[in-house]
């Protein structure tokens, strides 16, 4: 295994204190990458890399379609990798 995607940037964070733990390198050992891009994952040593998305607009875009509402007006830029030093 070379590398580990997260389900959020939660787990991944938590991945990087459990590698640490085990004496393995991040990224020279192992790879870590998150999602939604969290204010923390920015501040930790190594800095963590992730998918920024925006979640207002898929959040408003998702309640729109639940309730029957129009969704047209809804703009929503694509997912973004952020590279850090955890990839």
């Amino acid at each position: 295994m070379t590398a580990v995607a997260a389900f959020d940037d939660d787990v991944a964070l938590r991945t990087l204190t459990a590698l640490h733990d085990l004496g393995l390198t991040v990224p020279d050992d192992i790879a870590v990458v998150g999602f939604d891009d969290t204010e923390y994952g920015a501040l930790i040593t190594p800095a963590l890399t992730t998918v920024h998305i925006d979640a207002e607009a898929h959040g408003r875009l998702a309640a729109r379609a639940a309730l029957g509402l129009d969704t047209g007006g809804i703009t929503r830029s694509p997912g973004r990798v952020l590279v850090r030093d955890s990839a």
